[in-house]
């Protein structure tokens, strides 16, 4: 969900590029990070856990103008790829505007693609997230591969809401500039639909965040960007991050992006904690699962041991019963 930050008059959106394993997503944001203005973006961080990782980073795009007093700040995220990963999958979805779902084109990859985009339809339906109703798009990576299926079996086999859709190559950065753009103008219009906000007509309509490689400068160094700003989505709005506008002094520049790259590393190592501790929490489920099928196996077997011995018991009361007959011990002496 877009959050309004009232005291920096900034908006954030959360998109989230999601797809099989080794799809492109990486790629995606690794190209998209590379071509943006080093000033308004924030650094590529890797949550790491002991089995998977996620990358994000944020960036404030001038050029897209401001929602009435407000300027729009996107957050970019990528989810493990594998699906044994999923409570990783549901946090970094979790308060998402939009979604890039990357697939890959390869034909041995069909049968991923759909596990992966039932998946993420899963997974929005568990944050309380419309899969019908959030920006969608679709982005066939791979393009410049051999043995690909065309776009019309892609679309037959992923894309039956007629989601907009984008071919792409990633790795030569074809198509992913596209496909964000495509994404940013959706998730504008959307947010302004369903919070009612009044949209400037060259926002809504017009071209999304500029999106331009790094030129090089040979007679004076760029000047230092600002840091990025980094939380949780669950945790409570961030200060006032550092921008063009601020009226701090020239000689404080440096303390405040210190003090800045200081509170992203900590927001990382938060999520980074939460992560493993989901994963942990997972394989202690898995285990106690298996001690509960076990202790049933057990007391399925005591089941039918008392069985069998509540059998010999009546036996054996049988032959007892035979042997204290009189009668019957008479009749054993007859010749």
């Amino acid at each position: 969900m877009a959050l309004f930050n009232y005291a920096t008059k900034e908006i954030t959106l959360k998109v989230v590029y999601y797809g099989p394993g080794l799809s492109g997503k990486t790629t995606n944001l690794q190209y998209l990070h590379s071509v943006l203005n080093p000033e308004t973006r924030g650094k590529l961080l890797s949550l790491s856990t002991e089995s998977d990782r996620t990358l994000f980073f944020d960036f404030l795009p001038f050029e897209l103008g401001k929602i009435r007093d407000f300027s729009v700040r996107f957050q970019l995220y990528t989810v493990p790829g594998q699906v044994r990963y999923n409570a990783t999958r549901k946090v970094v979805l979790k308060g998402a505007d939009a979604v890039v779902f990357v697939a890959d084109s390869q034909r041995e990859m069909s049968d991923q693609n759909v596990e992966s985009y039932e998946n993420m339809k899963e997974n929005l339906a568990s944050n309380n997230i419309n899969p019908d109703e959030i920006p969608v798009v679709m982005q066939f990576n791979k393009r410049d591969l051999k043995n690909i299926s065309s776009v019309d079996e892609l679309n037959l086999l992923l894309n039956s809401e007629k989601h907009l859709f984008i071919e792409a190559s990633a790795i030569e950065g074809r198509g992913v500039e596209e496909t964000f753009k495509l994404v940013s103008k959706l998730v504008l219009k959307y947010i302004a639909r369903k919070h009612k906000i009044e949209v400037q007509e060259d926002v809504a309509a017009g071209e999304p965040p500029a999106v331009s490689r790094e030129e090089s400068r040979t007679d004076a160094p760029p000047p230092a960007p600002p840091p990025p700003q980094q939380r949780e989505r669950t945790a409570s709005p961030p200060s006032r991050p550092v921008s063009t506008a601020d009226s701090s002094p020239p000689d404080n520049i440096g303390a405040i992006q210190s003090r800045r790259e200081k509170e992203v590393t900590a927001s990382a190592e938060s999520i980074a904690r939460t992560l493993a501790g989901l994963e942990k929490l997972t394989a202690e489920v898995s285990e106690m699962k298996q001690s509960l099928s076990l202790l049933q196996k057990n007391v399925n077997e005591l089941r039918e041991s008392s069985k069998e011995q509540g059998e010999t018991y009546d036996i054996v009361r049988e032959i007892l019963t035979m042997i204290q007959s009189p009668k019957k011990k008479r009749s054993w002496f007859r010749f």
